[in-house]
């Protein structure tokens, strides 16, 4: 009686230990800065490569160091099989879709310009005539968020601290930092081509930052481009690319070929916007977030931040150069580094294990259709002069109007509704006969009806991403997706992007640091399960539009 009375009264208190242990630790857990909360890293670092195919993460990896690429993918949890789930691809929909959570029918960017029906003018993403430029006097800085119709990941964590919480979003390209840092960052810095400073709109402030203003007065662009762009290993160590003297490429203007040297400070003298065009926009880019991490001292405060770096120069050197060049080659290399030394500055202000990044690209690339063609790969230049003529005649022939055709670009036909309801015409059946023209035109795999993909019936393949992309108010009337290896591009040299192709939609995905286990998963992931990922390792809402599940091997915990 005795062995079993002490036999229940240990295990009572193991059981008592046990549950005060418990609730000790749940009372003392608290968020970096010390207050009783939720528990979440220091800092968030959101990385977006623009124009980064998944495949670069192991095309070049013997020529990687070890603590860029390579150290997010040892310490973090890659998704292989990762992939924007609509079309166009484009840079604007991409930084828009990995923060709000959700595709271009809800957030409603649905490409980085697009035809206004109201106005009858192109519309740019981010562009407001509302703000003043700030740093600047040029309409570079007249720009904002406006036109994005839902919160972001970046909103929702402001929102989940009653704004205590730092959002700080910077990019060369004015959307790269705008779309992510949502309607309620503290701030979205940019680059002026005009100035090759950093700036900022009355959206967000009324003047600079002095360590914003501190930066700019180095002039930082204007030393880095001071010397040639040389490959940074022996030439002939660029194995996985094509020659350097390749008729794929273009040429940067007041150059006689595309090849190394490029002679920088030559070239800046006619080029203002030279700084993104090289590896070196990077470097600038970089700079400028560490400046940020040690001006707005993020990740120190007592809730957590979140800084949000877009990295533009891939996309303008893929566009120039295509994805097989040396020039292309070049740039991840030195980029593996830079990201190195980036996550290494990291370490150091905010300490190893506080903070949380993620890299992911806003797209991919396609290669050269004239180099696809010359290695018997079906592929070809789309000619969207040619179509539209062919539809204004079509038009005019069928319904006696030279003017149902409002705009018409590779993937998107306006028609003029006030003159079609003014006939008495059914929109829908102009649609279709639309439809049926252009589904005929050489290079055109599928073309839909906005009657079509408003009803937003069930769809698979192409269209499901057709549909994604479609917005019942801002989208086209005929929505049109190219061949494979197809490509409109206003010239035959370099690359562009847009497809619903996997070369196109298919990007890394790494989380590696606060709350991370290391791993990788090849299930199929979405690029909008991003937000929502973050928004349960972070303990806040979803952003208000979010179509994303949080992937499970990512939060999930043992």
């Amino acid at each position: 009686m005795q062995r079993k009375f002490s036999f229940l009264s240990l295990t009572l208190l193991g059981c008592l230990l046990a549950s005060f242990t418990t609730g000790l630790a749940q009372k003392s857990k608290v968020n970096p800065g010390g207050s009783t909360g939720p528990d979440r890293p220091r800092l968030v670092v959101g990385i977006v490569v623009d124009q980064m195919r998944y495949d670069y993460l192991y095309r070049y990896w013997n020529q990687y160091g070890e603590t860029g690429f390579k150290r997010l993918l040892r310490e973090g949890f890659s998704c292989q099989d990762a992939h924007f789930d609509y079309v166009p691809t484009y840079t604007a929909p991409g930084h828009a879709c990995i923060y709000t959570g959700t595709t271009p029918s809800v957030n409603g960017i649905i490409s980085n310009e697009w035809f206004d029906r109201e106005s009858r003018k192109g519309v740019y993403c981010v562009n407001d005539t509302t703000v003043k430029p700030v740093g600047t006097t040029s309409i570079s800085g007249k720009m904002s968020p406006h036109r994005l119709l839902t919160t972001t990941i970046t909103d929702e964590l402001r929102f989940a601290t009653n704004d205590r919480s730092k959002v700080i979003a910077l990019a060369l390209k004015d959307r790269g930092a705008i779309l992510p840092g949502g309607h309620r960052a503290n701030a979205a810095y940019w680059h002026d081509p005009y100035l090759d400073n950093w700036v900022t709109s009355t959206y967000y402030m009324n003047a600079l930052p002095d360590w914003v203003t501190r930066f700019n007065e180095r002039k930082v662009a204007d030393s880095l481009l001071q010397y040639s762009w040389e490959t940074l290993l022996p030439i002939r160590e660029y194995t996985q690319s094509t020659a350097d003297d390749s008729p794929y490429e273009g040429k940067f203007k007041g150059e006689t070929a595309p090849v190394f040297p490029h002679k920088l400070a030559e070239l800046k003298k006619t080029d203002g916007e030279l700084i993104r065009r090289t590896p070196f926009g990077n470097t600038y880019t970089f700079m400028f977030a560490k400046a940020a991490l040690a001006g707005e001292q993020l990740g120190k405060g007592e809730e957590t931040d979140f800084l949000a770096v877009s990295l533009s120069s891939p996309d303008y050197i893929g566009h120039q150069f295509g994805i097989n060049s040396i020039e292309v080659q070049d740039t991840y290399l030195r980029l593996d580094r830079e990201l190195g030394d980036f996550l290494s500055a990291l370490d150091r202000q905010v300490g190893t294990g506080n903070y949380l990044v993620f890299l992911t690209a806003d797209h991919g690339a396609v290669a050269n259709p004239q180099y696809n063609d010359d290695h018997h790969v079906p592929a070809g230049f789309f000619e969207e002069d040619l179509l539209g003529d062919t539809l204004k005649k079509f038009l005019a022939r069928t319904y006696l109007s030279d003017t149902l055709l409002l705009n018409v670009n590779s993937n998107a036909i306006y028609l003029n509704r006030a003159e079609i309801a003014a006939k008495k015409l059914s929109l829908e059946e102009v649609q279709s006969r639309v439809v049926q023209l252009v589904s005929s035109f050489p290079g055109v795999a599928v073309a839909l009806s906005g009657s079509e993909l408003g009803r937003y019936l069930q769809r698979d393949g192409i269209a499901s991403l057709m549909q994604r992309g479609f917005n019942v108010q801002r989208s086209a009337d005929v929505s049109v997706q190219l061949k494979p290896g197809w490509l409109d591009w206003y010239v035959k040299t370099g690359t562009s992007h847009g497809a619903a192709y996997s070369y196109d939609t298919h990007v890394p995905i790494v989380f590696m640091g606060y709350g991370i286990r290391p791993g990788a998963t090849a299930a199929p992931v979405s690029v909008k399960d991003i937000a929502p990922t973050l928004a349960v390792l972070l303990s806040v809402e979803n952003p208000n539009g979010t179509t994303g599940k949080a992937i499970q091997s990512i939060v999930e915990r043992p």
